[in-house]
């Protein structure tokens, strides 16, 4: 059974590998721009991102995809030059850090 963590969980969590694998390289994924995503939330997911220190991320702007049940459920009502903008800041703080890392992507 799966389960949602809490930011605190989560972080508390990372902070338990790394103290386990002093070099362990964690990645994730974002999509940026789903439906309904606003600047609040947007800045709590950068603000998650400083805090977990990922090594790696796959940055994704969101996009509709006919006959989905996201397209069926969700209006796409994040602008693509939003998506993108979001998209850069992201992919600007995890991937381009100024140093080389490890994590195969």
């Amino acid at each position: 059974m799966s389960r949602w963590y809490t930011r605190e969980e989560y972080l508390d969590l990372l902070a338990r590998i790394r103290k386990k694998i002093a070099d362990a390289q964690i990645s994730t994924d974002i999509i940026v721009g789903f439906p309904g995503e606003g600047e609040k939330q947007f800045q709590n997911t950068l603000k998650l991102a400083q805090d977990a220190n990922f090594a790696y991320a796959y940055v994704a702007k969101y996009s509709q995809r006919p006959n989905t049940a996201a397209a069926k459920a969700f209006t796409d009502d994040v602008p693509y030059a939003e998506k993108e903008r979001r998209f850069h800041i992201l992919d600007q703080l995890i991937n381009h850090k100024g140093t080389p890392r490890t994590a195969v992507h």
